[in-house]
Parts: structure tokens; C-alpha cells; sequence
């Protein structure tokens, strides 16, 4: 044994100083901020977050998953918003009733029946339907036009065709009343509809199809009213309901798109959308623009991302698994370690260094203690950010075996006909080296800084 250390009389004492050295990283039980020079200054969670910065948009890249969704801007479900527009596809029901109130205006109209009575000539009291064709008989006067007359005209219009009889003297003091007003000439009309592909409906008994893709609920009632006085002795008042079909028509261009090659998607009506290279916000105003004219009232965009490739962040040192990894898949620095499928028995878990690039630039290094994460101390666990790389060590022990391997093992020239055991003690851990030979062993420590005489 003495030949073989003799030979390398310097081996020693470089073995003392590596483990020096490793020896003087310290550790510590919550994060630091090393300097240039090595020095540690222990940094608390929020300083951590302040010295980052705050994070740069992140920029949509190939192969990501981009989650789409679109909605009319104000709507979500059940009743639309006083101002929606009316889309193609949307069912309504709609409806037409009289007025109620003051109806000294009304104007007679078909189905009406109507009564006429005479102050003091009661025997003269009639109840009598107008007929479609707008015509009342009278056995004193025959047939009189009362449809689109008011209460007021058709009076007078009776009294002077009573003052030309001698059945009265004098003033008749003729009253005519609208007893019932028929429901049925607006109850067929009334319907349940769906807006066709041309934006129009269809009424039945009105002459016109009436075009109100595109209006308000209230400007398009008031269109159904237009049409229907050009066949109504009166104006209805309409009513609508709508069941809009919005969720249905851009329920179809909803769904998760990947960026292909060339940095674009393919979306339903819309077509292909540079999404390469812009951050959410951007290609959330791309779409807007893009949707208009596609429907009346205005969408509203939704944009995630659901899956990134360009994010990543980089780990390695003692992992069985070095490499880089998408940043959703692993937001802290005790979870990137483990999808890099863990650390090994050479790992240094108290000494993990992340090392971070904050958006202005400047680089930090930060030491922390993932050890005691793994017991519940979370505010080791450093919440990582896109590009960061988290560098696990090797262990004092490992280094020691590593320099053993390297520098005894390899070096130094053991006659294989003798079979050598040593055990080195370094910094009180014991590391065996492998035996060269099974047929004899010595059994000899060989202990740093000293030799056998």
C-alpha cells in the first residue's frame, strides 16, 4: 500500500480540497439570492415575485392548443338584451292584440258586432255583425257601410239616414256601441315563425313579407304593425318573443385548434387566422374583426390556451430525466424536478438552484431547499416562470465517489495480481471503491493525509 500512494503524492491533498470546497456550500432552510460572487441573501416569496417582474404576454406559438369560444357581446342565455338584433334562424312567436283604453278612434271593422240604440225609440234597438264585406242591414234604412268608420261617424251617418224616414220626428238621438271587437282576424294572423336564410317573414292576410333580420325586437314590431294596418281597419299592437339561435349558430365554430406549420388556424365561416406569434388579446381583437358581418349584433370572442408548446422551462443536473418541459405542466420547482422524473440517490435537494431572466433582462439566481418542501415547507417551492432552469446538484457523497472513480480508481495502477480494498473517509462519509481483484484483499483503510511507515 505504501508503493501504490507513493505514486501520486499530490492525489491527497487535491481530494482534500474538492472536499473543502463542497463542503462550504452551505445550506439553508429558505431561499437565497446568490450574487456573482456567491454570496447568499435570503429573499422571501413576494421579493422573488418583485424581482421578476411582471411576466410578458406570452405569444402564441406552432403547435400550441388554442381554446376558441364565441358568444354575441351582452348575451349569454334566456331572454336577449333590450338592444339584441334579431339574427337569421331565430324563432319568435308573434302576436297581435287590440288596443285597450280610451277607443274613441276605433275604426269598425269586420266580425265587429256592434249596437244601436235610440233614446226614445227603443223598439228601434238593434244588435247587428258587421259582414266581411263591411256592410250592416238596417230593416229602415237597408244596407250601410260601417267597416273602417268610428263610433262618432257611423252616428251621424245613421241619423241622417233616420231623419229622411218618417218613422222618427225630430233628433233620433242614435248611440252606436262596439259590444264585441272579433279576436279572431288578429289570432290568425298571430303565428310562431323562424326568421328565414333571407332575413324575412311571412304573416298570414298581410299583403307583404316583412324583412326584420337585423332589427330590435321593438323596431321590428313596430314594422309588423305597418304591414298590418294596410289590411286592418286598426292599428294592433305586436308583441314578439324571441328564442334566439345565436347559441346554436356559433356553437359550430366553438372548439380547441392547434397552430398548424404555418402559424395559422382554420376556423368555421370565418376561415384561416394568423394565431402564430400573437399573445391572447391579439388574436382575441383579430376575431372580433374578422366576425364582423357575420352576424347583426356583435360577438365577443373568448381565447385560452389550453396547451403550449413555447413556454418551457429547462431542468437538469441530478434528475433521471434532464430536458425541457411545457411550463403548464409544471408550475413549481418541486413539480418540475418530479416531472423529470424525480431525483436520484446523488441529488442535493437542500441546494436546488432556479435561475430566472427577469423581462428586463437581468438574470437571478436563486438557491432553495426543496428538502424541506417535500415536508410542507411550500414557500421553498418557487413558483416557476417561462424559460426559468431549475439545476438539482449532486450530493457531497456523490462528488466525493464521482472524484474516487475518476481520479483512484482510473488512475492509479493496482497490479491485478494483488487484489486491493480501500475505504476512504472523506469529510466523515465512508465510500468504498470497487475491489480489482476477488483473489486477495488487504483490508487496509486508507485514511487522507496519512501513511503507513
Amino acid at each position: 500500500m505504501k508503493t501504490s500512494t507513493s505514486r501520486n503524492p499530490g492525489l491527497f491533498a487535491v481530494l482534500a480540497a474538492i472536499v473543502i470546497s463542497t463542503a462550504g456550500c452551505s445550506v439553508t432552510d429558505s431561499t437565497v439570492l446568490l450574487d456573482p460572487d456567491g454570496r447568499a441573501v435570503q429573499v422571501t416569496p413576494a421579493e422573488i415575485e418583485k424581482m421578476s417582474g411582471t411576466d410578458l404576454p406570452y405569444l402564441i406559438s406552432v403547435g400550441d392548443q388554442v381554446q376558441i369560444a364565441f358568444r354575441v357581446k351582452d348575451y349569454r342565455q334566456g331572454e336577449p338584451a333590450w338592444d339584441y338584433r334579431i339574427e337569421v334562424g331565430d324563432s319568435m312567436e308573434v302576436r297581435l292584440s287590440e288596443e285597450t283604453g280610451d277607443r274613441s278612434d276605433y275604426r269598425i271593422d269586420v266580425g265587429d258586432l256592434i249596437g244601436i240604440s235610440f233614446l226614445n225609440n227603443w223598439a228601434l234597438n238593434v244588435t247587428r255583425a258587421v259582414r266581411p264585406d263591411g256592410y250592416v242591414t238596417f230593416e229602415q234604412v237597408g244596407d250601410v257601410k260601417a267597416g273602417g268608420l268610428t263610433v262618432k261617424e257611423l252616428e251621424a251617418k245613421l241619423t241622417e239616414l233616420y231623419k229622411k224616414t218618417d218613422l222618427i220626428q225630430g233628433d233620433p238621438h242614435i248611440t252606436v256601441t262596439v259590444d264585441f271587437s272579433n279576436p279572431d282576424r288578429l289570432e290568425n294572423i298571430s303565428r310562431d315563425l323562424v326568421v328565414r336564410p333571407d332575413g324575412k317573414i311571412r304573416l298570414p292576410a298581410l299583403k307583404n313579407e316583412i324583412h326584420i333580420a337585423g332589427l330590435t325586437v321593438d323596431e321590428a314590431c313596430r314594422a309588423v304593425q305597418e304591414e298590418a294596418a294596410k289590411v286592418l281597419r286598426n292599428r294592433p299592437i305586436v308583441s314578439m318573443v324571441i328564442f334566439p339561435y345565436i347559441n346554436t349558430a356559433l356553437g359550430t365554430m366553438n372548439g380547441v385548434y392547434t397552430v398548424r406549420p404555418d402559424g395559422k388556424i382554420s376556423l368555421p365561416r370565418i376561415g384561416e387566422v394568423q394565431a402564430a406569434g400573437y399573445s391572447v388579446e391579439e388574436l382575441r381583437d383579430t376575431l372580433i374583426a374578422a366576425c364582423e358581418g357575420l352576424l347583426h349584433n356583435p360577438i365577443d370572442p373568448s381565447v385560452s390556451v389550453v396547451a403550449m408548446t413555447g413556454a418551457r422551462i429547462y431542468v437538469g443536473g441530478e434528475v433521471d430525466a434532464p430536458g425541457v418541459y411545457p411550463l403548464d405542466s409544471v408550475p413549481t420547482a418541486l413539480q418540475a424536478v418530479i416531472m423529470a422524473r424525480g431525483p436520484n440517490d446523488r441529488s442535493r435537494l437542500n441546494s436546488v438552484l432556479v435561475i430566472r431572466r427577469n423581462p428586463n433582462g437581468k438574470p437571478y439566481v436563486f438557491k432553495t431547499n426543496l428538502h424541506l418542501a417535500l415536508k410542507g415547507r411550500t414557500e421553498n417551492d418557487i413558483p416557476l416562470r417561462a424559460f426559468d432552469v431549475v439545476y438539482v446538484p449532486k450530493k457531497l457523497v456523490s462528488r466525493a465517489n464521482l472524484f474516487v472513480k475518476q481520479y483512484i480508481d482510473d488512475i492509479v495502477p493496482f497490479d491485478n495480481s494483488l487484489g486491493v480494498t480501500g475505504t476512504y473517509y472523506l469529510n466523515e462519509q465512508r465510500t468504498r471503491t470497487k475491489s480489482k481483484n476477488f483473489n486477495f484483499s488487504t483490508g487496509v483503510n486508507v485514511i487522507p493525509g496519512f501513511t503507513t511507515p
